[in-house]
């Protein structure tokens, strides 16, 4: 029969879990845990595992998931390589199935979800100049915007409304000309909150089957956006989790009081300190190091840190003698203990790189020979995408080889960064910001230049992150943290404070990103164009601010450093209209449709603007342009129904209004629109019933029972009396409501201009019984006979007139011809 091979992770899981001592109060805590029943006071749900970087809490893990399974558990296991929740999601997902534990429903969802991210991402038909606004942050976590924007998330308040409804609005619209079904939509705006539920799903039915535990490792950097989405699934908003579910987190700090404070009665803190001296020397016994001097050395060397503790272990010097000066480097006195010479330089560089494969380890070391003696090492991790030396050890190596010889420092990494743009141009990435695999590879190159050259490589560095932040924000705080990095691995101070005040800024997505922009925009040591694209970012921030002159401001300047920067003059005639400068506004939108006359954004923004002017044969005809361009963009159709309606046109407006009611996929204009209310299924609420019945009647037509709207099971009553369509359609007229007798609608703009208090049928007879009927109101007897007696004046001047009558001022009900 055919053996399935052992696999090299295997093998070194097996020695790593099979060589661990000490921690056993907290193994058999955790072990007692699992044998307790689901209803028992006593049984934890969630451990809170915490201590200082090197302490062991990422061992100590291992060791849990190895009693775990030998108790019967399932497994998952989740680190700092996730960056969002889905993906969360899909590594827990990825763990269980390769237990054969599938989690069926959500893995389908999650492959649709991937699959249309890479779509949309490499669309080149994406609307320019929003950045790529599917991976945003504030998209990634469920478009946490304004709370009366359909499907938001729990997340709503979490942002300025102001500052991304404009955007939520553009990437809307965009979706539904995109994407064809309307649960695709919501699953790419909310994928927390369509993925989450069908996951805890998929988990209870595997639960029913097996206990689970859950472990997620690194929380100091994970937990920014894991923690309040775990508590959230605690609550029971996804719905009800298995009994026999158990979570372990780990990071360096314990967790928040005030946030977990509710989960004391079924918490478990576990506070991991150094080794205290007998588990370090177990450590050390079971290692074969048992001299006394070696065992003091050792412990005077590393003061107890677990880690430092098992490199010295795994080195098994013989005597004193081998330790011979106390105060050298630590690394060199660990490495000393390594009889062979090319093994000890090979730890060394090995540490260079931040991801360790086996083509990289080849780059930094000239040769590939020791790589699995080096993944054999306690503090070589196995990570994914690679693996990565512990902090602790790999910073102190790379102080040791930066002192060693800095001509050496320089051409290391330069080799590194070569090694890294080679492996852009082979796998035919070079330019493709919104790649993951090109941002993953250009951050690796852009560090190793820093680190050889920190003051030559930062213009270019930035200039990269200018693109970055332009087409592919989500990978920001990746390059701003590296940057970091490179300063403190260099030794470079003001690198690392540059890097620390860009993450910081970026990080508060209101005042702070404003910051950050300023900084590019302002170091002259970019170029004009990545310039002009900062003062672009920080304008599109200022008018999502509704801070409309700097906006315009910004967007100006941009234009002064690149005149072809299209999309910042559309924005700047964009924002022209919202400061009531209609002529500046055509003006700028005009010169970028000449210039790209497939732009249509573009083209629909200028018809928003000639439909503010009044001027509606250019509105209308921009907005069929739009259509032509794309016949399914619903947003057009309606701003098109919208100005057929305003001028009278009213039967073509109600055919646009029930064409989109019956097929259009909903959510078209945002918050700011009658159409706010349209649920998630595409049926019509309030706000659309309200537009769809005003086109009716301007068009002289009644809605009958018995007459649906599209998607409707039952008509509501219509009611004459209208809201306006949209509080920016300052333009439109107020027109009269009645309805003719003979059934031609009422076209008389003028009456629009007419004293409200007058009757809007427009009848001569009708006004001059209202006059009479105020100049007698105040003589009125208390039987009520002249009121009678007006009305059926009104009456009578309704029925010679022909027409429909407005409700008297304090009835509830409308006149008209019997």
């Amino acid at each position: 029969m055919h053996r399935r091979s052992v696999s090299l992770q295997e093998l070194i899981r097996r020695r790593q879990s099979g060589g661990f001592v000490g921690r056993q109060e907290e193994l058999a805590q955790f072990q007692d845990n699992l044998r307790l029943p689901v209803d028992d006071v006593r049984r934890r749900f969630l451990f809170s595992v915490h201590g200082d970087a090197g302490i062991g809490k990422t061992f100590l893990l291992r060791q849990f998931i190895r009693l775990a399974r030998e108790a019967g558990c399932l497994t998952a296991y989740v680190d700092e390589t996730v960056y969002d929740i889905p993906a969360a999601l899909e590594a827990v997902s990825a763990d269980l199935a390769q237990q054969d534990a599938h989690c069926k429903e959500f893995a389908k969802r999650a492959e649709t979800y991937r699959k249309h991210q890479y779509e949309l991402d490499s669309d080149p038909a994406a609307p320019e100049g929003l950045s790529s606004a599917l991976t945003r942050s504030a998209v990634r976590i469920g478009l946490r915007a304004a709370e009366d924007i359909p499907l938001v998330g729990p997340f709503a308040k979490e942002l300025n409304t102001d500052a991304v409804a404009g955007q939520v609005d553009r990437l809307r619209s965009y979706l539904n000309g995109k994407l064809r079904n309307h649960h695709d939509v919501r699953l790419m705006l909310s994928p927390v909150e369509v993925l989450t539920p069908l996951f805890v799903a998929d988990l209870g039915e595997i639960a029913a089957e097996r206990p689970v535990v859950l472990f997620f490792d690194t929380y100091e950097r994970t937990g920014a956006f894991l923690d309040a989405w775990l508590r959230t699934l605690l609550s029971g908003r996804y719905g009800d989790l298995p009994a026999n579910l158990v979570l372990v987190l780990a990071g360096q700090h314990p967790l928040d009081v005030n946030a977990w404070g509710d989960y004391l009665a079924v918490r478990s803190d576990i506070a991991l300190e150094v080794f205290t001296e007998p588990e370090a020397v177990q450590l050390l016994a079971a290692r074969g190091v048992t001299d006394k001097g070696v065992v003091d050395v050792v412990l005077g060397l590393t003061g107890r840190l677990p880690v430092l503790v098992a490199m010295l272990a795994e080195a098994r010097p013989g005597n004193v003698e081998e330790v011979s000066d106390p105060s050298d480097n630590a690394v060199e006195r660990f490495l000393k203990w390594e009889s062979d010479s090319r093994r000890r330089e090979s730890a060394l560089l090995g540490a260079l790189p931040r991801r360790l494969d086996r083509e990289t380890y080849a780059a930094a070391t000239g040769a590939d020979e020791d790589f699995a003696w080096l993944l054999s090492l306690p503090f070589v991790a196995e990570r994914a995408g690679g693996y990565r030396y512990h902090d602790v050890v790999r910073n102190a190596m790379l102080r040791v080889q930066r002192r060693r010889s800095s001509a050496e420092w320089r051409a290391r990494h330069e080799k590194l960064a070569e090694h890294y743009r080679v492996s852009v141009e082979s796998h035919d990435l070079a330019g493709a910001w919104r790649d993951e695999r090109f941002q993953v590879l250009a951050i690796e190159e852009a560090y190793h230049r820093l680190c050889a050259h920190p003051s030559a490589a930062l213009p270019p560095v930035l200039e990269s992150l200018v693109d970055t932040l332009d087409e592919n924000p989500e990978f920001v705080p990746r390059w701003t943290a590296m940057i970091r990095q490179a300063g403190e691995d260099s030794g470079t101070p003001a690198l690392a404070r540059h890097g620390e005040e860009l993450t910081t800024s970026y990080a508060d997505e209101k005042r702070g990103r404003l910051a950050f922009c300023t900084s590019l925009a302002e170091n002259t040591a970019l170029d004009s164009a990545h310039r002009a694209l900062a003062y672009g970012e920080r304008g599109a921030l200022h008018q999502g601010m509704k801070e409309y002159e700097k906006a315009v401001a910004d967007f100006t300047r941009a234009l002064e450093l690149d005149e072809n920067l299209g999309w910042a003059r559309a924005f700047r005639g964009d924002t022209y209209r919202d400061l009531n400068r209609y002529d500046d506004s055509v003006a700028d939108l005009s010169r970028v449709i000449e210039a790209k006359p497939d732009y249509r954004w573009a083209i629909g923004s200028r018809g928003s603007t000639y439909r503010l002017m009044g001027r509606y044969a250019e509105a209308l005809a921009d907005f069929e342009r739009v259509l032509e361009l794309d016949p399914e963009f619903d947003w057009a159709k309606v701003n098109r129904g919208i100005v057929l309606r305003v001028t009278g046109r009213f039967t073509e407006a109600l055919t646009v209004f029930d064409d989109v009611l019956a097929h259009g996929r909903g959510q078209l204009v945002g918050a700011r629109s009658p159409w706010r209310d349209l649920p998630a299924d595409g049926t019509p609420g309030r706000g659309t019933r309200r537009l769809r019945a005003r086109a009716r009647i301007r068009a002289g037509r009644r809605l009958r029972a018995g007459v649906p709207f599209p998607g409707v099971p039952e008509p509501r009553p219509l009611r004459c009396r209208v809201r306006r369509l949209d509080p920016r359609d300052r333009a439109e007229p107020r027109l009269p409501v009645g309805i003719a007798g003979a059934g031609e609608p009422v076209t008389d703009l003028r009456q629009a201009r007419r004293s409200p208090r007058r009757l809007r049928a427009g009848s001569r007879a009708q006004s001059g019984i209202t006059r009479r009927r105020r100049r007698a109101r105040r003589d009125l007897p208390g039987d009520g006979t002249a009121r009678r007696r007006t009305r059926g004046v009104r009456r009578t001047a309704a029925e010679r007139s022909g027409r429909r009558l407005d409700p008297i001022p304090g009835r509830s009900r409308a006149v008209g011809p019997r």
